[in-house]
């Protein structure tokens, strides 16, 4: 399995707003080998809060059939059509600091005993 986290980090105060976004589920619950999605939301050392947005997936090809599906390209083109309308104002306005994608290999996991199957 694998774990991919997308580190946003956004200005103070706006975090509620970015995780509203994920609060209903979207296209990608749906594909092959999607386990399920994380959401979590901190304040970094900064001030800033980052909200991680962590799916897991059975294997990273499956990973990677979604994120070259037309459904991802749909749904991250109409963010970045809307980045690209903004006034130079509205941008500077943009709560979204940045963001980092992160694919990880699971290496351990512990789960409840009555869930290990025997």
């Amino acid at each position: 399995m694998i774990v991919v986290e997308n580190r946003i980090e956004v200005k103070a105060g706006f975090g509620v707003g970015v995780i509203e976004r994920f609060r209903t589920p979207k296209s990608v619950h749906t594909f092959p080998g999607f386990v399920r999605m994380d959401v979590l939301h901190s304040t970094n050392e900064s001030g800033n809060e980052e909200v991680r947005v962590c799916t897991t997936w059975e294997k990273e090809e499956d990973f990677q059939a979604w994120s070259n599906s037309d459904s991802f390209r749909h749904a991250h083109a109409k963010r970045a059509e809307a980045a690209a309308s903004r006034s130079e104002e509205e941008a500077a306005n943009n709560p979204i600091l940045g963001n980092k994608v992160t694919i990880y290999q699971v290496a351990v996991t512990h789960l409840p005993q009555a869930a290990v199957q025997v």
